[in-house]
């Protein structure tokens, strides 16, 4: 009873988390699923398009530009929603994302669809934007389940995103007509936060200037921070960012590159996908708990090492049926990594400074996934892509080490376990 009448003050302050908290988690589902629709074919739809050599490098080449566009801008769009509010930053992100998956299903030809795909970079940032609408709008002591469901309704939409993918590949004329349900379903987020979620935002009184450069230089100067924006890269790197690669190891498993079959082209390359998002899911409350029990350092170390090791059988893949297997096992020990390493960062920010610090973390998440496969687009033709995962898992040991180091150098925060 006591606590519920001290608990009434804080929710009397946050008066729209329960719209958000139900509008939040379906918006990520639908823009996570739309976008899965059509990610892990994008392989598929270069070959459509006429790309027939270095699939791979195309591959890496196009998503590591799409990334790096949205490294660049993360910081400033950040900046711009604490200026100007964190739902119209939703709302730019869903409908400018289902706006370009239009134009990408209707580009007609290769020329045209690149820069395209590339536009694309700039209406990045969806869930990032969700998580700081939700932990603005809602009271402390409601944080944690708010942030779980709205993780929650991005995974979900991760998983059965590339199932519907699959299916729809099938039935539609071309792989490129995937973007069209991107679109709709990308759109579709963008309308349920623009009626359903709510945000009360006072403007600041000063205008808007950005200190990029002197915010970035504040906080690699951080005892650990650094290590921690490093590993969050190769993190991204090796998880989200790896994707689309994997679908072109997929390929690369099946016989005569999956030219043959198309229907189960279709399902091995929707079943690897689908494969890391339902190992990651189901994984994600048991690492919750151990991060609770254990604290951030150690879940960090132990999750990396785990990572680290779940890549080996990934390398040695010599059929999709294993390389389905070794994804699931991999997104189910590394999926500790990311909150893990953000529950660090958050506790190591200046005072004052985390949601900038975190915007940064974003930054170099988006970076990550970028890098990744514009490195296997390099590696892959020469050494193939069984020597791309297996430098994610030697990067994954090298910053085992570094953060271990890290941590063991540098004084606890207070309260840190």
């Amino acid at each position: 009873m006591v606590e519920a009448r001290a608990s009434r003050p804080a929710e009397e302050a946050y008066p729209f988390w329960r719209h958000n908290r139900y509008a939040l988690p379906f918006a990520t589902f639908a823009l996570t699923f739309g976008f899965s629709i059509a990610n892990p074919f994008l392989p598929l739809i270069l070959r459509e398009e006429g790309v027939s050599e270095h699939l791979e490098t195309w591959v890496g080449t196009l998503m590591g530009v799409y990334f790096f566009i949205s490294f660049v801008l993360t910081p400033v769009w950040g900046a711009v929603a604490d200026h100007y509010g964190r739902k119209p930053m939703v709302l730019r992100t869903s409908l400018g994302m289902g706006t370009v998956f239009l134009l990408l299903a209707f580009a007609p030809s290769l020329g045209w669809f690149v820069p395209i795909f590339l536009l694309l970079g700039t209406t990045n940032g969806f869930n990032p934007a969700c998580h700081a609408l939700a932990v603005t709008t809602t009271p402390p002591h409601k944080m944690g389940s708010v942030l779980s469901w709205v993780q929650t309704g991005a995974l979900l939409g991760g998983t059965v995103g590339p199932a519907v993918g699959a299916v729809l590949a099938g039935l539609l004329p071309t792989y490129r007509s995937l973007y069209v349900a991107s679109g709709l379903f990308s759109i579709a987020a963008g309308l349920m936060a623009l009626l359903l979620a709510r945000e009360r935002f006072v403007r600041p009184a000063q205008p808007l200037r950005f200190h990029l450069v002197r915010d970035a230089r504040t906080f690699l100067r951080m005892p650990n921070l650094p290590v921690l924006f490093g590993l969050y890269l190769v993190y991204t790197l090796s998880f989200n960012g790896s994707v689309a690669i994997a679908s072109v190891y997929t390929l690369e498993l099946l016989p005569q590159g999956g030219v043959g079959d198309v229907h189960a082209t279709n399902t091995w390359v929707g079943a690897v996908s689908i494969a890391l998002a339902i190992g990651s899911a189901l994984a994600v409350p048991v690492w919750g708990r151990l991060l609770d029990r254990f604290g951030p350092p150690r879940v960090l170390l132990a999750s990396i090492a785990l990572g680290a090791l779940a890549m080996l059988p990934v390398v040695l893949a010599r059929t999709p049926w294993h390389l389905v297997l070794a994804r699931f096992v991999f997104g189910a020990l590394a999926i500790g990594i990311g909150p893990a390493a953000i529950t660090q960062v958050k506790e190591r920010s200046p005072p004052g400074m985390e949601s900038r610090v975190l915007a940064y973390l974003t930054a170099f998440g988006m970076l990550g996934m970028g890098v990744g496969p514009f490195i296997a687009g390099q590696v892959g033709p020469w050494l193939g892509l069984s020597a791309y995962f297996g430098l994610n898992g030697v990067l994954l040991l090298a910053f085992l080490g570094a953060w271990y180091r890290s941590w063991t150098r540098d004084p606890p925060v207070p309260g840190e376990r």
